[in-house]
């Protein structure tokens, strides 16, 4: 019994082309979640920079701490800059087969996720979120964290609706395969 293989070359016209997709961006709402961390994350280095000039001011000269401080500020800039260019980066799609997530603005990241390979479906919501009627979505596949997407700032409806999709999907697929109910 033998068993013919085939692996034949794909040619760049008939690789699909996923510029072509159309994504949804995430909720606008969910920028000021974005914000909010990025504020608290800073009160932290800035707390922590106050603390070391509290303690080690006599250690260092004014021109040593004046650079460091703006370092900081720097830093602190950085971060709401990269918060709002990365924030309209930040799309997601579903099709029949798979659901799509791009984030990034530096590096920028397209992970496609079929349905069949999904093992584990998660829907969260934090305290800020409920405030602002947001879910997140996560979805988890065997064996490494490459395939995982987290999909965060969805309108409730919205990611309790790809949840159901998803979960019906994956029901079907073990409904034919004779696996499961």
């Amino acid at each position: 019994m033998e068993q013919k293989f085939e692996n034949k070359q794909l040619f760049d016209l008939e690789i699909p082309n996923f510029e072509d997709l159309e994504l949804t961006p995430v909720s606008p709402q969910y920028f000021k979640i974005i914000i909010l961390n990025t504020i608290l994350f800073s009160l932290f280095l800035l707390s922590g920079f106050l603390a070391a000039y509290l303690f080690f001011r006599e250690d260092f000269s004014s021109l040593q701490i004046g650079m460091v401080f703006t370092v900081v500020v720097l830093l602190i800039a950085f971060l709401f800059l990269s918060a709002a260019i990365g924030f309209k980066y930040r799309k997601y799609a579903v099709r029949e087969n798979d659901l799509v997530y791009q984030h990034g603005w530096l590096k920028r990241t397209l992970i496609i996720v079929p349905f069949n390979r999904i093992q584990h479906v998660k829907v969260e919501q934090g305290w800020f979120s409920k405030i602002l009627k947001l879910k997140s979505i996560s979805v988890y596949t065997a064996g490494t964290d490459a395939g995982d997407i987290s999909v965060n700032g969805l309108p409730e409806e919205t990611a309790e609706g790809i949840n159901d999709l998803i979960l019906k999907n994956i029901k079907a697929e073990y409904a034919e395969d004779g696996t499961g109910a």
